[in-house]
């Protein structure tokens, strides 16, 4: 008995000191714990301290612009923009500051960029006055970065994208052909400045100089020897351009590229006009007419002048001069154009693809500027030598319908009849 319980006495102090020395383990266990977890914050704390630390120096040292990026200088146009009055700005930009704003409100959102971490846009302002000053000037592209601080590439990247932005966003609004209540008043001034009966518009082609292209070049040499495009121009009397056709080579027939053109396929379909605005002449119905030069083919809706011969008769004659005075409302729309956009007056470095798409633009311009009444500047003419235009090739009719030159014959004997003649008296009738 007494060595049961010595037994039983032996396990319960066995199993008692294997308590004690496993709480002593435990608690060696949380104290290595506590000084391994204590240890983790103090560094945790350090690297904190260390950030922030890092964070000052690179708040103090903060630049706008990143060290890759060039300085500039901009002062030139910051200065127009605030400081030049409103003839020094015209004269640069070749429009008023309301014209200027109304363009830019037009396009802003289209052309507008995003400032990113690396470096700020150029602002839409500056960007529409880049390719303004380009299109009023014949400055080289190195020189317009000067002007407005920003690279050469830039200029030329500018110049595209914000012309097509032009072209998409603003042509369908600003070169159209005229709807009825226009056409009737464009033929009202025709007749009261002119003497021209039912004349909706002018049609003409000019060349606009261009350096050789790779491909193709020869293609691109016209008459007078030089590489050009060619742009065909429907205008009123208004001198507002109401149709375009850009980029033809410069060798093309003007007859070819009219007869590719959607004006003629509407005009042949008569679609052109409105279709319910007509005058009784000389016992011949006439709707609204364009006028062209020989080179342009006899059409019901497009008039042109008798041929030149000794067999041209003094009514013929008479009517070729005043179709000749009508229509110098297409030679004083190219001359305000060119003389207003003089970039169009030397050889453009510009690939043909940009180049027609920066012409359509300038063509919108040109309209906006003659709508909200920009003055024409008599010291705009050209003040550079243009290159000469090739002469209009008369073409041979292949077979004149009978409208159409019943109305060339009745506008031939009203001008007899109502018009008096250059001399003072009029034309015998014939």
């Amino acid at each position: 008995m007494n060595k049961e319980l010595a037994v039983i006495l032996h396990r319960i102090l066995s199993a008692k000191r294997d308590l004690n020395r496993n709480r002593k383990s435990h608690l060696r266990f949380n104290k290595e714990t506590g000084r391994h977890l204590g240890e983790i914050r103090k560094k945790r704390r350090k690297e904190k301290w260390l950030f922030a630390a890092m964070a000052h120096v690179v708040c103090q040292n903060f630049r706008e612009r990143s060290l890759w990026v060039r300085p500039s200088n901009q002062a030139w146009f910051d200065m127009a923009d605030t400081e030049f009055d409103e003839q020094q700005w015209y004269e640069n930009f070749r429009v008023t500051r309301d014209t200027f704003q109304f363009i830019l409100n037009e396009i802003e959102r289209e052309i507008r960029r995003r400032n990113t971490p690396m470096r700020q846009a150029i602002s839409a302002r500056r960007r529409l006055a880049i390719v303004l000053y380009y299109l009023s000037s014949t400055a080289e592209y190195r020189t317009i970065a000067n002007l407005f601080g920003v690279s050469t590439s830039f200029v030329c990247s500018c110049i595209k994208e914000v012309s097509i932005v032009i072209v998409q966003k603003m042509k369908t609004k600003f070169i159209t052909i005229p709807k009825r209540e226009e056409v009737k008043e464009i033929m009202r001034i025709y007749k009261d400045k002119w003497q021209f009966p039912m004349c909706a518009g002018a049609i003409d082609g000019t060349h606009i100089p261009i350096i050789a292209p790779v491909v193709d070049h020869a293609d691109y040499v016209n008459r007078k020897g030089y590489h050009s495009i060619v742009m065909q121009a429907v205008v009123d009397s208004k001198y507002f351009f109401r149709d375009v056709v850009v980029g033809w080579p410069g060798s093309v027939h003007d007859a070819r590229i009219f007869s590719n053109s959607g004006l003629y396929k509407k005009g042949n379909e008569k679609a052109l006009f409105s279709s319910d605005v007509s005058e009784t002449i000389q016992g011949c119905n006439i709707k609204p007419l364009l006028l062209g030069d020989p080179a342009y083919p006899l059409l019901p809706w497009l008039v042109k002048g008798y041929p030149e011969n000794s067999n041209t008769s003094d009514v013929e004659r008479h009517f070729n001069l005043m179709l000749s005075r009508a229509r110098m409302t297409v030679e004083n729309t190219f001359g305000r154009w060119k003389g207003r956009f003089q970039k169009f007056l030397k050889r453009v470095d510009m690939q043909v693809e940009t180049l027609v798409n920066v012409v359509v633009a300038s063509c919108i311009l040109h309209n906006i500027c003659e709508q909200q009444d920009n003055v024409f500047v008599g010291d705009w003419e050209p003040d550079v030598i243009p290159l000469g235009q090739p002469p209009a090739v008369s073409i041979v009719d292949a077979v004149p319908t009978t409208d159409a030159t019943d109305v060339r014959d009745a506008l031939a004997q009203y001008f007899a009849l109502e018009v008096p003649h250059a001399r003072g008296g009029r034309v015998a009738r014939v």
